[in-house]
């Protein structure tokens, strides 16, 4: 847990030690992703469906500690299952998040078209507003892992390319669900440009990095953007940002 912050040895062993005696003063505690809490109860574990798909696609330290951000997917992604419209996601990378809620809402049974959009090649140069680009992004032979990973889901559509170009390409006309996680705040802008008006009452959009210090820049923007049109982003402890789309546009 607290991928990233505690790499050592002894920074581990404290972690630990630390966990226990909170334990002992505060009962049960969860800690994973830079969040702690205390006496609650996470019912979301109980959903053996969910847990399930996640446990099944969450392979490496980083993916296991995200359990919180995937559960409120799924219950966005379960939400937007009511409405007309497809699925949308901006910033794929190597498609766990994806193929999590995939797998939680049964995806190749749905009558609906999951489209996903990346480069699989980094962000592109003019997009990178945070300077948060990272090699692991341009992995060899990220796109096409990537395609054999959602093979079993034949309305699972894989569009490679720059967003919003590549929506050129494919783009659906109505959308009950849209998953933002480009890194960049450049490229999260264009994307709004091109879906907001795309989205369908009730329908659902999941900022992932919208609360993180290092992305502030994506907050001051999308704030901005959705302040004109009369909405109020709602900032989660996880540190992604939900909002849902009112029948008034």
């Amino acid at each position: 847990m607290f991928y990233g912050n505690f790499k050592g040895p002894d920074d581990r062993q404290y972690l630990r030690e630390a966990i226990a005696r909170f334990r002992t003063i505060f009962g049960q505690v969860f800690a994973g992703d830079n969040v702690i809490l205390f006496q609650r109860t996470l019912g979301f574990r109980r959903n053996k469906k969910f847990m399930a798909a996640f446990t099944e696609n969450a392979k490496t330290r980083q993916e296991r500690s995200l359990v919180l951000r995937l559960n409120t997917l799924a219950w966005a992604g379960k939400h937007a299952l009511n409405f007309e419209g497809d699925f949308v996601e901006c910033g794929v990378w190597r498609g766990f998040s994806s193929a999590v809620l995939a797998r939680y809402l049964d995806f190749g049974t749905v009558d609906k078209t999951y489209y996903l959009y990346d480069t699989f090649a980094g962000i592109p140069a003019g997009y990178d507003t945070e300077k948060h680009d990272s090699p692991l992004f341009a992995k060899a032979g990220l796109y096409e892992r990537v395609v054999e990973r959602f093979r079993p889901y034949p309305n699972v559509r894989i569009v490679r390319g720059t967003v919003p170009e590549s929506f050129q390409e494919a783009c659906p006309e109505k959308v009950a669900f849209l998953h933002l996680d480009m890194n960049s705040s450049k490229s999260e802008i264009a994307a709004l440009d091109v879906l907001f008006d795309r989205i369908v009452p009730g329908g659902m959009i999941v900022f992932d990095d919208y609360g993180w210090t290092a992305y502030r820049r994506q907050q001051l923007a999308e704030d901005e953007f959705m302040g004109k049109r009369g909405y109020r982003i709602l900032e989660l402890p996880t540190g992604q940002g939900l909002l849902v789309k009112r029948t008034d546009g």
